[in-house]
């Protein structure tokens, strides 16, 4: 099967993996029954979805089958991402032990997610639970309820099969388990003293040091955290907690990059994204693109350097240190991204070595505005020796491309989408091999056309809009990196289910 892959100058090529889909293909790489079992007993996700019977049960099962039902009970615990509060709040305190009559209280509490709301369940939990109220709380933060990227898609079992064929495709795993709201711990206080749980990121390090990849680590500082994690906090508040959690997280790749090598000698994480999304999507009132945490919370660029100069000074070995943005193909948006890369380096010289363009991008994208941005990089990378990468690659379907696809008179097929695509690649690749820019990585965020993010959104667009009534009607937005969909062209056109799916339209 074709890969959907820029043609460019590196040798360092990465993809995505959430820590559900490492966690899935750890299922799928078992080759025995004790690993299968190791990993259950391993896997909070897991945790008490198993009786001790069912796990002796295990040696009578077909090994495969038996992968495919462990495989199907994770995803069991997921419920989909557009369930309702309720299904959400239930789901979660059912993993957690939590009884059905204080599963009622809770949720009449929980009305809204606040430091007040969190602070009366932390109590009521307390006293209803004594004596293992502390094993509530570390279950609660590695516990994921929500479904993101398809993860409850029936063949998955099948769609993961495929990537883990092709995970010698890729030297590099970006993982998200470093971010603060992965790390963070909100349920914190002086009785359960673990502040910051590193879970999620020591179980994607370990898949990636037993599959001997690299991992860059991703993200230190997050847009996610300031409209979540953060949410009615004071700027000190935020930057003592943000000065804490940078010097955990630096030491616990330093303690973990010394006791793990690769196969070559080197060790797991070499790249972090320090900086993640500084620059807002959207202009604010003035017409212009600001800096979000001086907007929402009067942080500093300086603010933020100060908060991140243990980085530097305890920076790992052979770790680059990147910050990453999306948009730049938007040139007003560049520019701002670029002032704030010189504010921090002004600020903090030598703490930020690359800039990472994530390149999220549709079939609107412009040649011009991609040769423009490239233009620019050239120029950084010349004259201030700024290192290059594309971290987040994938050229998808916009909203309004999809629905050029569906309906009752589609204008294009998916054939004609997939051949379109594949000119686009090469057009790409052209203009950035011809830019002189020197890339030192490529990332691809949509592995598979089915585990895309993309389908997610506008799948959800178009839904909330009434433009479709179900999430079939967009069977793909053609953005990953493997085109499983393709596989899927010749049964989909010789039966009535495209007609079905335009009727429906």
């Amino acid at each position: 099967m074709d890969l959907y892959n820029l043609n460019v100058n590196t040798s360092n090529m990465g993809g995505y993996f959430s820590s559900e889909q490492l966690d899935m293909l750890s299922i799928i790489q078992c080759q025995t029954y004790d690993e299968i079992i190791s990993f259950i007993y391993r896997c909070k996700q897991l945790n008490g979805v198993f009786s001790k019977e069912d796990l002796q049960n295990f040696i009578i099962q077909d090994l495969d089958q038996l992968k495919r039902n462990v495989f199907k009970k994770y995803q069991d615990t997921l419920v989909s991402h557009n369930s309702s509060k309720s299904i959400i709040i239930d789901n979660t305190l059912y993993h957690l032990g939590i009884k059905k009559e204080d599963i009622e209280v809770i949720k009449k509490i929980y009305t809204d997610k606040n430091i007040e709301t969190i602070t009366y369940i932390k109590e009521y939990i307390k006293n209803r639970y004594p004596n293992n109220y502390k094993e509530i709380f570390k279950q609660a933060h590695r516990f994921i309820s929500i479904e993101r990227d398809q993860n409850k898609m029936p063949n998955l079992y099948d769609e993961l099969v495929l990537l883990n064929g092709k995970l010698s495709t890729f030297n590099t795993l970006l993982v998200g388990s470093g971010k603060p709201e992965v790390v963070i711990n909100e349920f914190f206080d002086e009785n359960n003293p673990e502040q910051f749980d590193f879970y999620f990121a020591q179980n994607d390090l370990d898949f990636a040091h037993k599959n001997n990849k690299h991992i860059r680590f991703h993200s230190l500082l997050t847009k996610g955290s300031a409209e979540n994690l953060f949410k009615g906090k004071t700027k000190d508040e935020i930057l003592k907690t943000l000065t804490s959690y940078v010097k955990a997280t630096i030491d616990f790749v330093n303690e973990y990059n010394s006791a793990h090598k690769l196969n070559d000698g080197t060790p797991v994480i070499n790249a972090i994204d320090l900086f993640n999304e500084i620059v807002s999507f959207n202009k604010n009132n003035q017409g212009l693109y600001e800096n979000i945490w001086e907007s929402k919370y009067d942080i500093t660029i300086k603010d933020l350097c100060n908060v991140f100069e243990y980085a530097k000074i305890h920076k790992p070995q052979g770790v680059s240190y990147l910050y990453n943005e999306p948009f730049l193909e938007d040139a007003e948006r560049r520019k701002k991204v670029f002032e704030v890369l010189h504010s921090i380096n002004s600020t903090s010289n030598g703490l930020i070595d690359t800039l990472g363009s994530q390149m999220h991008i549709t079939f609107r994208t412009s040649d011009e505005q991609i040769q423009k941005c490239f233009k620019d990089f050239k120029f950084l990378q010349d004259t201030q020796n700024m290192n290059i990468q594309i971290t987040e690659f994938d050229l998808s379907l916009s909203e309004s491309e999809t629905l050029k696809t569906i309906g009752d008179t589609p204008k294009f097929s998916y054939e004609e989408i997939y051949s379109m695509k594949k000119d686009r690649i090469n057009s790409i690749s052209s203009i950035i091999n011809n830019s002189g820019v020197r890339l030192n990585g490529i990332s691809y965020w949509s592995l598979t056309d089915n585990v895309d993010c993309n389908l997610e959104r506008v799948r959800t667009s178009l839904l909330n809009k009434g433009i479709i009534s179900d999430i079939n009607q967009v069977p793909t937005v053609c953005g990953g990196l493997i085109p499983t969909f393709s596989q899927y062209l010749n049964l989909y056109n010789s039966t009535n289910l495209h007609d079905d799916i335009h009727k429906k339209y």
